[in-house]
């Protein structure tokens, strides 16, 4: 090939490449054509009479001291593990070696064994406890036969060793029963081994601590004063928040109260769980329930003035009447101005 048909070739490719790059950035530069988006249309909805608020469920800790019952005095492996609760007179709190560790109500702790020859009023209350669980036995105060027949017919009925005394700590004498008592699960697990001289079972104090324990986010629904209901078993407390406080690690305590600033369980804490902590849940009435004409928020405009208006719809005819916004959550709020049955105009066709 000569040199000048050389030369025509390459200028030609040149063009040819400079054309399609020319062609490549219209395609790429040029904008789309605009796509017109046309509002939706407005929607009509019908005022509903209701109940408008929002409720949340949390936690509440309820913690309480806790005051020594009797301190245990057997020694060996545990062969009946403890049990928290409410417990009657005759009710076996833990065994240690087969010996049971009984319930029962009198003025002292017992302080010494009982068996033969023995009197007194330490007798008594454990007559007592036999005559409740269904001995027939009256209470004399003075060890006697029918007394250590009755605590024998007592231990085989309900599958202990037979024996002739009461050892030093197998009774724990309370003032008044039924009463809370918690014992300490981890020291009474069955094969865990006593030496005597532990703090086993305690009694609750009458005054129980109620908190919410909650994060940023939850506490600043709940301004001081909030209602809380707190449900358990037949019981249904009602509470109120306090002001809330926070530790190291940002959790924020809110502690609730009865209406009337008393014990939130008031003269039904005895029904609460023995343990020096428990938790139950709550509800929480973060925004306070209203009744009355309910509209979607997206049917209310607020005029220039502040005024706040809705679009009434009758046979055709549009009238913006003022309401009074009196609560809302959830995207309705209830209002004054309209009645339940009107039909309402929402903006946009939000629902």
């Amino acid at each position: 090939m000569s040199r000048p048909v050389r030369w025509v070739t390459s200028v030609l490719a040149l063009l040819v490449v400079a054309a399609l790059a020319f062609w490549a950035g219209r395609v790429t530069l040029t904008p789309p054509a605009h796509t017109e988006q046309r509002p939706s249309e407005d929607a009509l909805v019908t005022v509903a009479e209701q109940e408008l608020g929002r409720v949340i469920t949390l936690g509440v800790s309820v913690t309480r001291d806790q005051a020594p019952a009797a301190v245990n005095a057997l020694a060996g492996v545990v062969t009946r593990a403890g049990q928290s609760g409410e417990a009657a007179a005759g009710d076996v709190l833990y065994a240690v070696a087969q010996q049971p560790v009984i319930a029962a109500q009198g003025e002292l702790p017992q302080w010494r064994a009982l068996g033969p020859d023995v009197a007194g009023s330490d007798v008594t209350a454990f007559q007592r406890m036999l005559a409740a669980t269904g001995a027939e036995l009256t209470a004399t105060g003075t060890w006697d036969d029918a007394t250590a027949d009755a605590w024998i017919d007592w231990l085989t009925e309900r599958g202990y060793p037979s024996a002739d005394t009461v050892e030093l700590g197998q009774l724990v004498v309370v003032d008044a029963l039924p009463a809370a008592l918690s014992v300490d699960a981890k020291a009474t697990a069955a094969g865990s081994s006593l030496a005597g001289g532990e703090a086993i079972v305690a009694r609750p104090g009458d005054e129980p601590v109620f908190v919410l324990e909650v994060n940023q986010d939850q506490a600043a629904l709940i301004p001081p004063g909030t209602a809380v209901t707190v449900p358990h078993g037949e019981h249904e407390w009602e509470a109120v928040a306090g002001e809330s406080t926070a530790d190291d690690q940002g959790l924020i305590r809110i502690p609730l109260t009865a209406p009337d600033g008393g014990v939130v369980c008031a003269d039904a804490c005895g029904s609460l769980p023995a343990e020096a902590s428990t938790s139950l849940l709550s509800k929480v009435n973060v925004v306070p329930p209203v009744t009355g004409p309910v509209v979607p928020v997206s049917a209310l405009r607020t005029q220039p003035g502040g005024a706040v208006v809705v679009t009434v719809v009758r046979d055709g005819a549009e009238e913006a009447r003022p309401v009074t916004v009196r609560g809302s959550a959830d995207g309705l709020a209830v209002v004054d101005g309209v009645d339940a049955g009107e039909t309402v105009r929402v903006l946009n066709g939000a629902p």
